[in-house]
């Protein structure tokens, strides 16, 4: 957690402070690389579900672990964590349906929509341009993304219409891909939002991408790429005197 804070730390806490040296984003990028294969590819059944909401839990945790925040907020996101899977596990055991429901959704979004504002909080008082400074700006980028697939899904469910105009039934790798396809302004037109709300959102993630692209991971790596660049040292003078041409 975070260094200096003062709330005493439980055994579990503990151990991961001592065994975490912090702002290890590459853990965070390969559990949301996880996560995405696990939704994009998975069997489309209820478990499923459940393991991705898992992911999702863990991946927050990561995140926060490796940002250093205090106690007390790890704390919390561990017991917003725990209520979600359970929630995901009762949710199984009641209905037992394949599809993802609209409340399934809005728990992805609040699992993940956090985890963008931590990573880039910790970033920006760290002050400090590295390898994993920049594995940070790409885990927002693609929670960016993964984001914006959970509240196409959740309008699709709320909403009296369907999100898509190809399309009556809409499953969770289709707006995964329709998120990250929009995000990176490859616009294959295969899956092309129905309402104005999907629209807009479409537009705002497509700015979004782009300029996150050209601006923050652009900066970034190109200040990593200086860094990494030896300045040639002068070489060295010599001051002993030159022998002379005659003989004295």
């Amino acid at each position: 957690m975070a260094y200096g804070d003062k709330t005493s730390a439980t055994p579990v806490e503990a151990w991961l402070e001592q065994h975490s040296p912090g702002y290890q984003y590459g853990w965070v990028l390969l559990l949301l690389a996880m996560t995405f294969v696990v939704m994009a590819a998975g069997p489309p059944d209820a478990w499923t579900r459940i393991l991705t909401v898992s992911l999702q839990g863990l991946t927050l945790m990561a995140a926060l672990l490796a940002s250093r925040v205090s106690r007390r907020l790890f704390r919390l996101a561990a017991v917003v964590t725990l209520i979600a899977l359970l929630a995901a596990v009762v949710s199984v055991l009641i209905s037992g349906s394949s599809q993802p429901t609209s409340a399934f959704f809005l728990l992805s979004i609040m699992l993940v929509a956090a985890v963008p504002w931590v990573i880039a909080r910790a970033l920006w008082e760290r002050r400090i341009i590295d390898v994993q400074t920049v594995l940070g700006a790409i885990c927002i980028y693609v929670l960016l993304g993964m984001m914006f697939a959970f509240v196409y899904a959740a309008i699709n469910g709320l909403g009296n219409d369907d999100f898509f105009v190809q399309t009556k039934h809409a499953t969770t790798p289709d707006f995964l891909y329709f998120s990250y396809i929009t995000q990176t302004t490859v616009g294959y037109g295969d899956f092309t939002a129905a309402g104005d709300l999907g629209r807009a959102l479409a537009v705002l993630e497509a700015l979004t991408g782009q300029l996150y692209l050209v601006t923050i991971i652009a900066v970034l790596v190109s200040r990593l790429s200086g860094r990494n660049v030896a300045t040639p040292a002068s070489a060295p003078v010599d001051a002993s005197p030159e022998p002379s041409d005659a003989a004295s």
